[in-house]
């Protein structure tokens, strides 16, 4: 068993190489949210696995920028090894010895983590995405989570929020997102979404504005799923404090 285990560490740390010499037969195109003027140059996303044992599985979308530089590639498979291999190694470590603890109970049941991309914006300077992980552990059903991305891709760093938008007004904010999920017909849990220091934490800048993610569970029930509210710069003017 801690000989697969060591394999399957390795195959982990070899992700971002396996990123670069992925098949393109099995490219699909990405999603593009409906936002205008924020279509990604090309972008090929393939897809890649690790076999936990038996039956639990880490799927893991792998997202390639050929018309950047193999410098720029780098730079952005670094971020995201960052966020992701803790969560992998996790679901890795917790479940690799499942098939000899659950012949005892005869339990059949799949788990699941998988990984997957949002391509907000894209120009010849900066990337902007969001990376979702699905993760499936027993229970009424999976959850899913979202980790933002906003990057300079010629210095190579990450954007900070003021870089792009001036200080908003929480209040002002929560009111247009409650405004948002009103017209909307999107249940939330309260009569008005509550200004909180957290709701700017997942953020990504648009050709047109400025994409606020809600993670379920923050502000509505799960069966709202994750929201996004996109804010055009025409009305962050009147955000501002």
């Amino acid at each position: 068993m801690c000989i697969v285990k060591s394999v399957l560490k390795i195959l982990l740390l070899l992700l971002p190489i396996l990123a670069l010499t992925v098949g393109l037969h099995s490219a699909e195109p990405t999603k593009i949210m409906d936002i205008k003027n924020n279509v990604p140059k090309r972008v090929i996303i393939s897809k890649d696995f690790i076999q936990v044992n038996s039956r639990d599985t880490v799927k893991v979308d792998i997202v390639k920028f050929p018309l950047l530089t193999n410098e720029q590639q780098s730079f952005i498979e670094r971020q995201i090894a960052k966020y992701r291999s803790p969560y992998i190694m996790k679901f890795i470590d917790a479940f690799v010895r499942r098939d000899d603890v659950d012949k005892a109970f005869q339990q059949d049941m799949s788990y699941l983590q998988q990984w997957s991309y949002e391509i907000v914006y894209q120009s010849d300077t900066e990337l902007t995405f969001k990376l979702m992980r699905y993760e499936f552990t027993g229970g009424a059903h999976g959850n899913t989570t979202v980790k933002n991305f906003n990057l300079d891709i010629v210095n190579m760093r990450d954007i900070v929020f003021t870089e792009k938008f001036k200080a908003l007004d929480f209040d002002k904010v929560a009111a247009y997102c409650t405004t948002y999920c009103n017209e909307k017909k999107i249940p939330i849990f309260d009569e008005k979404i509550e200004a909180y220091p957290e709701m700017l934490r997942l953020w990504n800048f648009t050709g047109e504005g400025l994409l606020i993610t809600f993670p379920q569970y923050s502000i509505a029930p799960y069966s709202s799923g994750i929201i996004e509210i996109h804010i055009p710069r025409k009305d962050l003017v009147g955000l501002r404090k």
